[in-house]
């Protein structure tokens, strides 16, 4: 799987998902209405459902991998708000839109797309593995990046979310004995509904982006859209792939390599409107960054997963 058209071919699913989206919210089919308890029985059901699954289906126990890892994750977070930062001040973004382009360019679609696309690469262990990656991923959004949005004082009250606590839950019910633990009725309802986690959120992503796209302006001299994409869709990924040639990786964690390809090659995370939403920011400045590095992920995912499969 080395040719830029099979892996061209290997990330579709999840970008035909993303199409199915869009095309029901355009007849009417997933209502926008629905988007808010999907958003929740998605984040906290069917997603918790799917880490537990791949946690206490794996042989992963507690040790200095599983504390690294997130560390990892942690720090490709900080990596991307620190490039955002570097790119605003050479391009002149104004001082209004800075914060909220600083903290959407900043964080990659680390989860609903990232995660099918490690699938069609690598061996199914991976998924775990990014599990715990993202974990640090979500630690550092959830402080930092609310800092880099808001400007107010370090919190740590977004940690308290389904995903970082499942993972944490998990990860002691595997300590414990694992899902030997639980009822075989219980566990198939745990793996039935995380098996729908990654379709029913790709599909609502799709509808969401379709709506983001009817409400679309591009930014004055498009320095917005032109920084976002040079943070994501060319930096990022660039020096991702110099780390994986020339940077430190702990003895026995191959796969990080292989997550940080992935990870590496993302656009920016279309989640992070939501939260630009919540906390009251420049949404259209959201939608400039997001939006468009999406778009030129169609050719960039491809181009940067060829590479960096070449670098392992």
């Amino acid at each position: 799987m080395d040719s830029f058209f099979n892996i061209l071919l290997s990330i579709l699913p999840p970008f035909i998902l993303l199409g199915i989206g869009g095309f029901a919210r355009k007849l009417d089919w997933l209502r926008s209405e629905a988007d808010t308890s999907l958003s929740m029985v998605t984040i906290r059901i069917l997603y918790p459902c799917f880490i537990l699954f791949h946690i206490l289906d794996t042989e992963l126990t507690l040790n200095k991998s599983t504390v690294v890892t997130p560390v990892f994750g942690f720090f490709s977070i900080l990596a991307g708000f620190s490039i955002a930062w570097v790119v605003s001040k050479c391009i002149g973004i104004k001082e209004e839109n800075t914060r909220t382009f600083l903290f959407c360019s900043g964080i990659f679609n680390y989860g609903f797309i990232a995660i099918p696309v490690a699938l069609s690469l690598f061996d199914e262990s991976i998924v775990v593995q990014i599990i715990l990656f993202n974990l640090g991923v979500e630690i550092a959004i959830w402080t930092f990046g609310i800092l880099v949005l808001t400007s107010s004082r370090l919190s740590i009250r977004g940690l308290l979310n389904p995903p970082a606590i499942t993972v944490v839950l998990g990860m002691l019910l595997q300590e414990a004995g694992g899902k030997g633990l639980l009822p075989d009725f219980l566990w198939e309802v745990i793996k039935a509904l995380g098996m729908c986690c990654i379709p029913i959120g790709l599909i609502l992503i799709g509808g969401n982006f379709y709506q983001l796209l009817k409400g679309f302006r591009f930014s004055s001299g498009y320095k917005i859209e032109i920084s976002s994409v040079l943070v994501r869709n060319i930096i990022f990924p660039s020096l991702t792939i110099g780390y994986l040639i020339w940077g430190y990786f702990p003895e026995n964690m191959i796969w990080m390599k292989e997550i940080l390809v992935v990870q590496g090659a993302m656009p920016a995370g279309i989640f992070a409107v939501v939260i630009v939403s919540n906390y009251m920011q420049d949404k259209a400045t959201a939608m400039q960054s997001i939006i468009v590095t999406m778009g030129f992920g169609v050719i960039s995912i491809p181009f940067w997963l060829f590479w960096g499969l070449k670098a392992l």
